[in-house]
């Protein structure tokens, strides 16, 4: 299937989608409105609080008068937020999707599964809080994939104080290329944050899992890989598919990593936005939803390059 052209993209927008821009941005103008007003009342509450701990226990009264709307429109306010993205994404980003391929599944409220994410491999730390959103599957050519954003964090605690912390947050790729890996082969960037210092300086992290010493200087200069199959790790990063995962972290980012296990690819594409959240406190306008749609041609380019290099695999 080949991915709609750009023009074409414009098209759609103009065509399909300008139909739905404006009722929603009444609908995100609106929203903001009953936020601006809640924190207005919130923020008289809190002037009224400070002014009566200054000797004037009368004004308490006031502040609470203040405290009851503000709490009232601030409800208002995340629920009719909630609202709003929920409609977006049913009218447009589900639209986008369908447009880029009617055969794609979209679901806003699922995500990848738990044992996906730890079948990967790709995370070294146990996760507390695991969440997620916007779910794709479908399939590329003879490639069954899916992908979702994801949040996982772990729980941190220090004396009586507790705070979380982000150990993945961006788009989670897994592809079953229906190629059968007998070992497990991990490539992280060079400064990814699952890996420390004792884990570069040392030869692996796992119990059978060594570091595999690769020919091009770029992608070693760029990647560290791990393999409990060393034959089979350079059998996979040939020198031409290593020469596109250096393309592909420059299109993604530093911190992109892959695995390869079993029969699926994994892909995990740190992101600190989330990608398919429609703006509430800015217009969105048709250079916003070129987002929506670049983030699925990013997966598309995933794909299509791990096929290519699975055809060169299959001839050798």
């Amino acid at each position: 299937m080949v991915m709609p052209a750009v023009k074409d993209f414009s098209e759609f927008c103009n065509n399909h989608l300008s139909e739905f821009l404006l009722p929603l941005e009444n609908e995100r103008r609106s929203v903001v409105k009953t936020g601006l007003i809640g924190s207005v009342f919130l923020g008289l509450a809190g002037i009224s609080f400070y002014i009566a701990t200054q000797d004037h226990p009368l004004v308490f009264i006031v502040a609470f008068i203040f405290l009851i709307p503000a709490i009232v429109f601030l409800i208002f306010f995340y629920k009719k937020k909630k609202n709003y993205i929920g409609r977006f994404k049913d009218e447009i980003v589900h639209n986008i999707i369908k447009f880029i391929d009617p055969s794609l599944h979209y679901d806003p409220f699922c995500h990848v599964n738990e044992n996906d994410y730890k079948q990967s491999g790709l995370f070294l730390e146990n996760f507390d809080r695991y969440k997620g959103d916007d779910y794709v599957e479908g399939r590329r050519g003879k490639t069954v994939f899916c992908f979702s954003e994801l949040h996982t964090e772990r729980e941190v605690r220090s004396g009586k104080n507790t705070h979380w912390e982000t150990i993945f947050k961006g788009l989670f790729f897994i592809g079953d290329f229906n190629k059968n890996f007998q070992g497990r082969t991990y490539v992280y960037s060079e400064n990814n944050p699952q890996l420390g210092f004792f884990s570069k300086l040392l030869s692996s992290f796992g119990r059978d899992l060594e570091k595999v010493k690769l020919e091009s200087i770029e992608f070693e200069n760029r990647f560290i890989v791990y393999s409990n199959d060393q034959v089979e790790a350079r059998y996979i990063l040939t020198p031409s598919f290593m020469e596109r995962l250096v393309n592909l972290q420059d299109l993604m980012g530093d911190y992109t990593s892959y695995s390869f296990v079993d029969t699926n690819v994994y892909v995990a594409v740190p992101i600190r936005e989330a990608l398919f959240e429609p703006s509430v406190f800015s217009a969105n306008d048709y250079n916003k939803l070129g987002d929506y749609y670049n983030t699925v041609h990013i997966v598309f380019d995933i794909i299509d390059e791990l096929n290519l290099n699975l055809r060169i695999w299959n001839k050798e």
